[in-house]
């Protein structure tokens, strides 16, 4: 007869021996993935640098909206308990190596004082190896990307709120009147919007000579001067009225002139869109609105959540 109550099972424990030897086989594996990644990571920069050199791929390296497809793409696929960050992570610090590789890149960062958050929040899209270039104006920004002493600037976020930071500056006036016609708003940065403790809490947009492309999830800036006495309100539903309707709207009303308004708007908005003559139309535009730019949609906090194995 058996005895009541739970079996009693033997557990052999493991000797140091063989804890030793599991512990190589482990880190032997260990070691044949890392020359495996590695590998596929050489073969990836050589097709780059065929690309480069074949001339198929035209155009500037840097390319924020195929990034964006690639970067959201595996956030998608991705499983398991390495954090989503540092994939996205090791991947920008990949891009811009093969950026590198394509010829000189550097980035001119706003950054009037230390502390900003602008510089940290460059180098974490930007990576490591990124030559980046502080300067204390926003005009500097500008003329350096302008000139091709960089080939992206990182300029503050427009903002409403006088207290802001770069409220007083309102740059994007330059790119609306053609001051500097090839320059574009390409990115929004962070691209990470899961923020971990020590990360940049700034916002910034980036600014190239080049158009931006389409990522299939864009925002459009739309910016124009509308009548001293035009309310945002007022404002706001002619742009909804025209079908624009506007995600944020920035207003600056300088001590003379005309209020400069700054639309952030869903897709990427065409220079020859109709309903840029229909704000004209509408009397909320006094002059022919103008795009001056756009940006591929950050991932939502949501899309950084672990999906399980």
């Amino acid at each position: 007869m058996q005895p009541e109550g739970p079996t009693a099972t033997t557990v052999t424990a493991e000797t140091p021996d063989e804890a030793a030897s599991r512990l190589a086989a482990l880190r032997a594996e260990i070691d044949r993935l890392d020359d495996l990644m590695h590998d596929t990571l050489m073969a990836r920069a050589a097709i780059v640098g065929e690309l480069a050199a074949s001339g198929v791929k035209r155009g500037a390296p840097y390319r924020p909206a195929r990034e964006a497809q690639i970067l959201r793409r595996l956030l998608a696929r991705h499983r398991g308990r390495l954090p989503k960050q540092a994939i996205v992570g090791m991947w920008r610090e990949m891009l811009a190596a093969t950026i590198a590789m394509q010829g000189p890149f550097a980035v001119a960062v706003w950054n009037p004082e230390a502390g900003a958050g602008t510089v940290s929040l460059a180098r974490e899209h930007f990576g490591a190896i990124t030559p980046i270039r502080w300067v204390r104006s926003t005009a500097q920004v500008l003329y350096a990307v302008a000139e091709g002493e960089a080939q992206a600037g990182v300029l503050p976020l427009p903002q409403d709120d006088p207290n802001a930071e770069g409220a007083n500056d309102p740059w994007w006036i330059s790119l609306m009147r053609g001051e500097r016609p090839a320059l574009s708003v390409i990115a929004r940065l962070p691209f990470v919007t899961a923020r971990t403790e020590g990360a940049s809490r700034a916002s910034a947009l980036v600014v190239a000579a080049l158009p931006p492309e389409p990522s299939g999830d864009d925002r459009s800036l739309v910016a124009f001067h509308s009548a001293d006495e035009a309310s945002r309100a007022r404002i706001g539903d002619r742009l909804v009225a025209a079908g624009l309707r506007p995600l944020s709207l920035i207003l600056y009303r300088p001590e003379r002139g005309e209020a400069a308004c700054l639309a952030e708007v869903e897709g990427l908005v065409a220079g020859n869109d109709p309903r840029l003559a229909a704000l004209v139309d509408s009397g909320a535009a006094l002059a022919r609105p103008a795009v001056i730019g756009g940006w591929p949609v950050p991932p939502p906090e949501s899309a950084y959540l672990l999906q399980p194995e």
